[in-house]
């Protein structure tokens, strides 16, 4: 080998070394994110891509008619595919992680997503949290002292909204209670506060978790239902 083919050799390696260090700091640089910093669940959506994912710093000027990343929950399940952008960016709504569709997950999980880019194998991931949207009560059932104070617990309103609950029997408004302000990114309240603040009548009450002291089923985000009855 000559002089010149040697100097021509070394210089071909160093130029597949700095190109294949340009690849890795390009695939490094891709990010994803999720729309909120705590996801609000509904039974509604179930099945249904409504978790808004953004990601950019894939691989460029790919085929816009395939499906070039692969999002995964860390509990296995698949979130979704989706194209990429000329750039090399997306927006997606993914699925649900399967798992939390079912209340035996709790009110409140914390997940990985986690991007596959399908061109080259590298993965970027970033966390998400979900809270089940809703109202419940602790304890559910009382067989005597109905004025007894019980845990009431509000989940997903937006973080800041001033609560109150409104008990109605029959139509009629008899009793009201602040609850507190929702905090947290998942927009939480834990209150205790009576479990029937009203004279007991036997029928179905229901009970109006609503945003501001007015009572209004506008301003309404929650329902729960109430039963009385006498034990003999």
């Amino acid at each position: 080998m000559t002089r010149f083919a040697r100097r021509s050799l070394t210089l071909a390696v160093a130029m597949s070394a700095v190109s294949a260090g340009a690849l890795a700091s390009a695939a490094s640089a891709a990010t994803i994110s999720v729309g909120a910093p705590c996801l609000r669940y509904l039974p509604g959506l179930a099945g249904q891509g409504w978790v808004p994912v953004t990601g950019s710093g894939f691989t460029p000027n790919t085929d816009p008619s395939v499906n070039s990343v692969e999002l995964n929950w860390s509990s296995g399940d698949l979130a979704g595919f989706t194209p990429l952008a000329p750039d090399g960016s997306f927006q997606r709504n993914a699925l649900t992680p399967a798992d939390f569709i079912s209340s035996d997950a709790g009110r409140t999980k914390a997940y990985t997503l986690t991007a596959t880019d399908r061109q080259t194998g590298g993965t970027v991931s970033t966390p998400a949290t979900f809270v089940r949207a809703g109202a419940e009560v602790r304890p559910q059932r009382l067989r005597r002292n109905l004025r007894r104070k019980v845990r009431w617990s509000i989940y997903g309103p937006p973080t800041g909204t001033m609560l109150y609950a409104h008990w109605t029997f029959k139509g009629r408004r008899l009793a009201t209670r602040k609850l507190g302000r929702a905090a947290g990114p998942c927009g939480i309240v834990h209150k205790r506060a009576p479990f029937l603040p009203a004279r007991p009548r036997n029928g179905t009450w229901r009970v109006y978790v609503t945003r501001g002291r007015k009572y209004s089923r506008r301003r309404t985000f929650f329902r729960m239902d109430l039963s009385v009855f006498r034990t003999f």
